[in-house]
């Protein structure tokens, strides 16, 4: 019997909109979504390896690398309005001052047949723009 490898899967989630900001005590949720869609079918991966970077568009404002923390929390019913923080996101760079993006990445186990994430913010600046481009990339 000759099973062929389920290939790798390489996710571009959708960018923010041109207005998106945080609310007045510097948080936000971002869902991340490809063509609209949050669910995506992961019962053929082992794991997934995400990429964020968020920003302010202006380039005149920084991020406070050691207030702003990022969460992934993800939801595995599409059934159920369920859901989970599983991960907090460091920022690649070390945290001193501010920094121009908050950049990180993290792996992670498949944890759900049909999985659907969002990004959620907290320690930004309140009511500032930002935006978010996230990746994934799900190998069996």
């Amino acid at each position: 019997m000759n099973s062929t490898p389920t290939p790798p899967r390489q996710v571009v989630f959708d960018p923010t909109p041109e207005i998106f900001a945080t609310d007045t005590a510097g948080s936000f949720t971002f869902p991340l979504l490809v063509a609209g869609k949050a669910f995506l079918g992961t019962s053929a991966y082992d794991e997934v390896r995400f990429v964020f970077s968020i920003w302010h568009p202006s380039g005149q404002r920084t991020i406070d690398l050691d207030r702003a923390y990022v969460e992934l929390w993800a939801s595995f019913d599409p059934d159920e309005d369920h859901w989970t923080k599983i991960a907090e996101i460091e920022p690649v760079v070390p945290p001193y001052a501010g920094g121009e993006s908050f950049d990180g990445w993290i792996v992670l186990p498949i944890l759900g047949s049909t999985s659907a994430f969002a990004v959620v913010g907290s320690g930004f600046e309140p009511r500032a723009r930002l935006q978010i481009r996230a990746s994934a990339y799900f190998v069996a």
